[in-house]
């Protein structure tokens, strides 16, 4: 369940929400306005978060996403805002919200000193593997 956190955001406990619509307001407030008419649109199909000029909105699925950022155009048109609207993509691996269009860049290059660290553990091993007759 969704917990309160500073008595107005509130933080989700795991990421079933892989999807995320953000909506980047024009600056010209209405941001939490917004964000309570889009709670009430939701119910519970949709996490809804704010904070300065972003509205966020978590979903489980690209189809829900997709449907989310439609009805958030509608009520941000019905209140006369403008906004940017990005679907994003949870990425476990990076840690981040990614563009679903855009290929997952992986770095393969090791961080530094892991190669010796790696390295100097299997010289270890494999010296005691032969020091126990285990080689």
């Amino acid at each position: 369940m969704l917990q309160p956190l500073n008595g107005h955001r509130y933080t989700i406990p795991s990421m079933a929400e892989e999807w995320r619509v953000s909506l980047i307001l024009d600056g010209r407030g209405g941001t939490f306005h917004c964000r309570d008419l889009l709670r009430s649109r939701f119910g519970d199909d949709i996490v809804v978060s704010a904070e300065k000029a972003c509205i966020f909105l978590y979903a489980g699925s690209e189809k829900a996403a997709g449907e989310a950022e439609y009805v958030a155009r509608d009520v941000l048109a019905q209140q006369d805002l403008n906004a940017e609207f990005r679907v994003e993509r949870w990425d476990p691996s990076g840690g981040e919200w990614r563009d679903p269009e855009k290929p997952v860049e992986h770095d393969d290059k090791p961080a530094p000193g892991r190669l010796r660290t790696t390295a100097t553990a299997l010289l270890k091993g494999a010296a005691q593997a032969a020091a126990y007759g285990d080689f």
